[in-house]
C-alpha cells in the first residue's frame, strides 16, 4: 500500500507578547562603567525584579540600568509591556540598536512615571525618542541590541520595581 502524506503548511501566528521575565537574562549596569559614582541592587523574587540605589550626575554619571540583550529575530513586535510601581520618579526604556552607532553608547528612549500602586505601561518603539548621536539601523525590532528599564540623567533615589514584562506583538 502506497503511503500519503498529508501536507499541511504551518503559518507562524504571534498571538501573545513574548515574555521577558527570566531573571537570568537581566543585568543591572551603572555610569561606574564609565566612572560614574550612581548605584543599584537588583533583585528578583516571585517574578518581581527590584531596583534599589541612587543615580548621581556627579563625576559625568548619571544613569542606572535593568538590561536585557534580547534575541528578536523579526519584526513581529512593535512594542513593550509592563507592570510597574515605585516612588513617584520618572524612569525610561532605552532600546539601543545593532550595529554601528555615533557615538556608540546612543540609544532611543521614552520615560514613564510610577506611582506606589502597581500600573500597566506599554511603550511602543515607534515612540521611542533618539537620545543624540546616529545609527546606521533604523528602530525595527529585529534591530534591537538591548531594552533597558533605566534611572537617569538627575540625582534621584532609585526605588522601582517591575513585573510581567513582554514584548507586544503587531
Amino acid at each position: 500500500m502506497p503511503y500519503r502524506f498529508l501536507f499541511i503548511p504551518l503559518l507562524s501566528f504571534n498571538l501573545l507578547a513574548l515574555s521577558l521575565n527570566n531573571p537570568k537574562d537581566w543585568i543591572g549596569i551603572t555610569d561606574q562603567v564609565m566612572g560614574g559614582v550612581s548605584d543599584l541592587t537588583i533583585s528578583h523574587s516571585d517574578g518581581i525584579f527590584y531596583m534599589k540605589g541612587n543615580v548621581s550626575t556627579d563625576n559625568n554619571g548619571g544613569f542606572v540600568r535593568l538590561s536585557n540583550r534580547v534575541a528578536i529575530n523579526s519584526n513581529d513586535f512593535k512594542g513593550i509591556k509592563f507592570k510597574a510601581k515605585g516612588n513617584n520618579e520618572t524612569y525610561e526604556i532605552h532600546v539601543t540598536l545593532k550595529g554601528l552607532k555615533i557615538p556608540p553608547w546612543s540609544y532611543f528612549s521614552q520615560g514613564f512615571d510610577v506611582k506606589d500602586e502597581w500600573q500597566e505601561y506599554q511603550i511602543f518603539f515607534s515612540d521611542l525618542e533618539r537620545s543624540s548621536g546616529f545609527s546606521a539601523a533604523s528602530m525595527k525590532a529585529r534591530n534591537i541590541r538591548d531594552i533597558s528599564i533605566a534611572g537617569f540623567g538627575r540625582d534621584f533615589s532609585v526605588d522601582l520595581a517591575v513585573k510581567e514584562i513582554s514584548l507586544i506583538p503587531n
